[in-house]
């Protein structure tokens, strides 16, 4: 299940993930807060670090400026960096894929009760929603999909350091590649109420040769600013094409919900790719 969100919004920042994952959390709380304190519970809770069934991704509208500006994290927090401006008559679209049909029904819900949102307060920055869409989801009935990244592509070993299917061994990446994915596969079912399993089938992960390209990403976190004294984390990630062979239940799952790690935080969004004449 995807939606669209179109809204005004005059300049965004780069650090712009943590906003719209704290926007996502108003919008559940206004529409249900059981079920947003069900998937964003206390710290202290066991659960707290519970995987997130969705992602989501941001579209620049064309014709954005960006400017190298002093912006606020937090109150006490300033970095000198990119901010993009929004033009007046143009809308910036915001889209969210899930496999749990409760979240997109209560994040549906919760849009249409919000007019505008104070996104950023630190920097003045107000959001004025405009429409939302839902958008056809592709089935998929194959054990084979190509897809195309529409936000970049997290995978990190268990020492948290970087994996690059570009660059390491393919057995090696695949390896962790189903690690991972057993995990997530295994905790969002348990989020839908099927007891069960991970991958019913192992993954092959496969390049499309030219497309792939590493991108280091910029992101932050009031936890990791608390913790470490820095503004924000680099994350090495990766987009573009590639083929994924698996069971067809488990490509779908991952379509919806996003591939790689922090998908909650707006990475791992992919789309189907029909026409392979087109990809990239």
């Amino acid at each position: 299940m995807r939606i669209k969100v179109s809204f005004k919004i005059a300049k965004l920042p780069i650090l712009y993930r943590h906003r719209i994952m704290a926007l996502i959390k108003e919008i559940l709380f206004r529409s249900n807060p059981e079920y947003k304190e069900h998937l964003y519970p206390d710290k202290s809770s066991f659960h707290s670090k519970r995987i997130k069934p969705f992602t989501f991704s941001v579209a620049l509208p064309p014709n954005f400026v960006c400017k190298k500006e002093k912006f606020f994290l937090d109150e006490d927090v300033a970095v000198n960096d990119i901010v993009f401006y929004i033009p007046q008559n143009m809308n910036l679209f915001l889209f969210i894929s899930s496999c749990d049909y409760e979240f997109i029904v209560n994040l549906y819900n919760g849009l249409l009760q919000m007019k505008e949102f104070d996104f950023d307060k630190s920097n003045g920055i107000k959001i004025i929603f405009d429409r939302v869409y839902l958008l056809n989801e592709k089935k998929i009935t194959t054990d084979q999909v190509v897809f195309k990244t529409v936000s970049p592509i997290l995978i990190e070993n268990r020492e948290g350091k970087p994996i690059l299917p570009m660059t390491c061994n393919a057995l090696l990446f695949n390896e962790q590649f189903n690690i991972i994915h057993d995990k997530i596969l295994r905790d969002l079912r348990e989020i839908n109420g099927q007891k069960g399993s991970g991958l019913h089938k192992q993954l092959q992960f496969t390049p499309i040769n030219g497309t792939l390209k590493k991108q280091v990403v910029k992101h932050t976190l009031k936890g990791f600013r608390e913790k470490t004294g820095k503004p924000f984390m680099l994350l090495t990630t990766f987009s573009g094409c590639f083929k994924l062979k698996g069971d067809p239940a488990d490509l779908q799952q991952l379509y919806q919900s996003g591939i790689g790690l922090r998908t909650g935080q707006g990475f791992g969004m992919v789309d189907v790719v029909k026409n392979l004449d087109q990809i990239c």
